[in-house]
């Protein structure tokens, strides 16, 4: 007994039957509407697609949610689709392993910030560094007013060095004190340490920027998120639906039935803003903090450039670990779970486009987009939201920099922002609270400074 393939299968794209050694019907039918569209260009059809088209953007602004691939998509998404099937054992264990991983991703995104905070607020302080702030911002001046560095004495090209360099620098400078104290005035005439600023005021601000751009992706997703879990219905909805059958046999793929965001009980929804909302906003704010303190605090310029780019690593850490740890069927169910429409079909710039005729959204679409209807809120618009809201951001996390760390300070009829007075920390910990709450739990310092800004 012999089986034929399906008609589906035996017609190739052009539509010829090899069986029949001819084009299907179907095809012919569906290849002469479309020739007659196409010699219509410009007609009606044309007109009300490419109306529909623009009212479509209009009407799609509010955007769409779908399950991210990564820890924090999966710990949502796994135990919905465990309560759909009524909390088998395959099912539930798959809903552990993710709520497991989405722990270790947050321990570990939590630990890094921390340890890159604790170098920058603790560790530094006890190697007798100052704030960068602003010296040598204006290098291209300098020497000059409103050149002075840390070392009390005038920035320029010629004595610029990192941090590192002047730490050495001084040894050197204090080693020759101590070998040859005879001669104290002699080297303090002679051997110059240099001063510490930074290569680039511009460089290290456009490196802010670009590090909050890559910051943006995150704060969508989370805000996203978080209006996906308030607009979806308060109960006990499936995420899973049967598929129409086609006559082929059943293997259980992902791809056989509709896996797609619906309606979660109230304590679900308190547990995944608790658990994955509330966690992911606390550390993307402590990644933008920690990360601009951090781009801020590096002077040289290649090293700005590196740095924007490397701290978004540990943001991205939760698609890394959802790629290398997560199973193969975890990673389909999400990446096969049906987007959540976020806006309002009745939205658009005519409304509710499902109850106009042809005739109307011809009509409206013409009233609506006509370049004469152009207004305020059309010139606004021409301003990408993302982009005004990734530099706002950018300048509320440089100026808190400034604010914590930094003092304004008249040199020579010029204002420059120099470091606060610098107290080495009574101890060498740094706890969770003071990562995340510093505020709350401020860091315990000795009362007498180990720097503040010298006399010229």
């Amino acid at each position: 007994m012999s089986c034929l393939p399906l008609d589906s299968e035996r017609i190739d794209r052009d539509g010829y039957d090899p069986l029949t050694q001819r084009r299907s019907e179907d095809y012919l039918v569906q290849s002469q509407s479309q020739a007659e569209l196409d010699a219509d260009v410009g007609g009606r059809e044309w007109r009300l697609a490419f109306a529909r088209t623009t009212i479509g953007v209009t009407m799609r602004e509010g955007g769409t949610c779908r399950v991210e691939e990564s820890v924090y998509g999966a710990a949502l998404a796994m135990p919905q689709l465990a309560r759909t099937v009524g909390w088998d054992k395959t099912m539930t264990a798959l809903a552990i392993r993710s709520v497991i991983f989405l722990v270790i991703n947050i321990v570990l995104q939590a630990y890094l910030l921390k340890m890159i905070a604790k170098e920058e607020i603790v560790m530094d302080m006890f190697g007798g560094q100052m704030w960068l702030c602003d010296f040598g911002a204006d290098l291209a001046n300098c020497p000059g007013p409103g050149c002075r560095g840390p070392g009390g004495t005038d920035v320029s090209a010629a004595r610029l060095y990192s941090w590192d360099a002047i730490v050495n620098r001084n040894f050197v400078k204090d080693s020759m004190k101590a070998v040859f104290p005879d001669k104290i005035q002699e080297i303090n005439d002679f051997v110059d340490p240099g001063e510490y600023g930074v290569e680039s005021y511009w460089c290290r601000l456009a490196c802010c920027f670009i590090f909050m751009i890559s910051c943006m992706d995150e704060l969508v997703l989370v805000v996203k998120m978080g209006e996906l879990i308030f607009k979806i219905p308060t109960k006990a909805e499936p995420w899973i639906r049967p598929r129409p059958r086609t006559g082929e046999p059943l293997m259980g793929k992902a791809d056989e039935v509709e896996l797609r965001i619906a309606g979660m009980p109230l304590v679900w929804k308190c547990i995944n803003l608790a658990m994955i909302v509330a966690p992911k906003a606390m550390l993307w704010k402590l990644a933008c903090e920690t990360g601009i303190t951090f781009l801020m605090e590096t002077a040289g310029m290649a090293d700005a450039i590196t740095n924007s780019v490397g701290l978004a690593f540990i943001l991205s850490l939760d698609e890394l670990i959802a790629g290398a740890l997560m199973s193969e069927e975890t990673s389909n169910f999400v990446a096969n779970t049906a987007d959540f429409e976020l806006f309002d079909a009745k939205t658009s710039c005519v409304g509710d486009m499902s109850v106009l005729s042809d005739d109307e959204i011809l009509a409206e679409h013409a009233k609506a987009q006509a370049i004469s209807s152009w207004g305020f809120w059309d010139t606004v618009g021409l301003i990408p939201n993302k982009l005004v809201a990734a530099t706002f951001l950018c300048w509320i996390f440089v100026w808190e920099y400034y604010y914590k760390h930094c003092v304004t300070e008249d040199q020579d009829g010029i204002q420059r922002y120099i470091s606060k007075e610098m107290h080495v920390p009574s101890f060498a910990t740094f706890d969770w609270c003071q990562a995340f709450l510093p505020a709350m739990f401020p860091l315990a310092e000795e009362s007498e400074p180990y720097w503040k800004m010298p006399e010229k």
